[in-house]
């Protein structure tokens, strides 16, 4: 089913009325984009927002050795909101991972509806707050851990609990090898190694679009004991 282009199916605007959604969609424009399409470059010098009405983009940090994976968005996520907010240069390139709907809000806008809107605005902070926290585990994770353990570390991020079995947890459609290297700032090879080894020791199944931890308890009790010592 097409989504609708109107930031009334957005969640950071539940708050508000039909009218007022009519009048901020007519000031933004619309992205229908196809997978792998750039949304925003980190040398873009706009500061405009942009808001996921549907689909799946990635923000990654170009430089010359290797990108790097900072997350994965989803429709109901926001970005572009800090060069907006503080005017400072972007942090990251976006670009879609499959087809997307996006608009694309100017930046005095979105300051002006955000600080004149409560929720919104609570929204955006928490936002932030989650960005933070979610930057300082992984600065730290950089800091303290070896590369087996970030590996470690990214699939359990990245896996869902199984609801038939507890202990164990699911990763539907993992990054490939590349991709996960991106995430922990490793190479291909590395996760190579270290993804079969995991496999060799019973710590995870790979199944055709899926990987399987197979105990999260002792999987995370082993990240736990390596981290905090």
């Amino acid at each position: 089913m097409s989504v609708p282009s109107t930031l009334a199916a957005h969640r950071y605007f539940r708050s508000f009325d039909a009218e007022t959604c009519k009048g901020l969609d007519r000031q933004c424009i619309w992205l229908r984009t196809t997978a792998g399409a750039w949304i925003l470059d980190q040398s873009a010098t706009d500061r405009d927002v942009f808001f996921i009405l549907s689909g799946q983009l990635r923000a990654v940090y170009n430089n010359a050795r290797q990108d790097l994976i900072f997350n994965d968005m989803n429709a109901g996520s926001i970005f572009g909101e800090m060069a907006a907010i503080d005017g400072a240069p972007r942090a990251a390139s976006v670009f879609a991972i499959v087809d997307s709907l996006v608009a694309k809000m100017p930046a005095n806008l979105f300051v002006e509806t955000m600080f004149n809107n409560r929720p919104l605005c609570e929204a955006v902070v928490k936002t932030l707050i989650q960005r933070l926290r979610a930057m300082s585990s992984r600065v730290s994770e950089l800091g303290a851990l070896n590369v087996r353990c970030r590996v470690h570390a990214e699939l359990l991020r990245l896996a869902r609990r199984d609801r038939d079995d507890p202990r164990r947890a699911i990763i539907v459609t993992p990054p490939n090898q590349s991709e996960l290297a991106a995430r922990i700032n490793t190479r291909r090879e590395t996760v190579s190694r270290e993804i079969n080894a995991m496999e060799r020791n019973g710590l995870i199944e790979r199944r055709r679009g899926a990987i399987v931890i197979t105990d999260v308890l002792k999987l995370s009790a082993e990240l736990q004991q390596a981290s905090s010592g």
